[in-house]
């Protein structure tokens, strides 16, 4: 056998090795895709979790948030306040996961739930009358495109859930079935 011989067998095992190693690289790159798409949703998860932690624990930035999502002027300035964070924050939180979703990372479906609940604040009067054209240059033009090409979404007003009455069967308490 031949020194080039020697070469060309070493050849297609190395052409083999290539062949063989190709199915575990894709595996692995799934399996890092998937993980990568979990950490995403997890963070984002977390993120509103910590924007919604102070509102648990001082009822006056909800009603700040109600105040100033209904009527920017009739609220007070320490409302106007506190609400502006927090619409900041969620926005620029709702943001970051439309990027997400725009990258493939965020599936669309898990993106939808986002979208319903940020498109719905958009959409308030206190927001679209005063709050968002002072912020929305602090935003991604193309984000501010698709918010603006949205409609308001049919997912009820949170005084439905807040306002409800003990009677379960009351108007404000959805259709009484729990």
């Amino acid at each position: 056998m031949t020194l080039s011989d020697l070469a060309d067998i070493a050849s297609v095992i190395a052409g083999l090795a290539v062949v063989l190693t190709l199915p575990i690289l894709i595996i692995s790159i799934r399996q890092n895709t998937k993980a990568q798409r979990a950490i995403v949703v997890d963070n984002l998860a977390t993120a509103i979790a910590n924007i919604n932690a102070p509102l648990t624990s001082d009822p006056a930035i909800g009603a700040a948030i109600q105040a100033t999502s209904e009527n920017w002027h009739t609220a007070t300035r320490d409302q106007r306040i506190m609400a502006h964070y927090f619409f900041y924050s969620m926005f620029k939180l709702n943001e970051n996961a439309w990027y997400q979703m725009r990258a493939g990372i965020l599936e669309r479906d898990v993106w939808e739930g986002w979208a319903a609940n940020m498109v719905k604040f958009y959409h308030l009067p206190g927001i679209q009358d005063v709050w968002w054209p002072a912020r929305a240059k602090s935003y991604n033009e193309d984000f501010c495109d698709y918010l603006a090409a949205s409609t308001p979404p049919d997912v009820g007003e949170l005084s439905d859930i807040f306002d409800c009455e003990s009677d379960p069967e009351s108007e404000k308490c959805g259709d009484g079935d729990g």
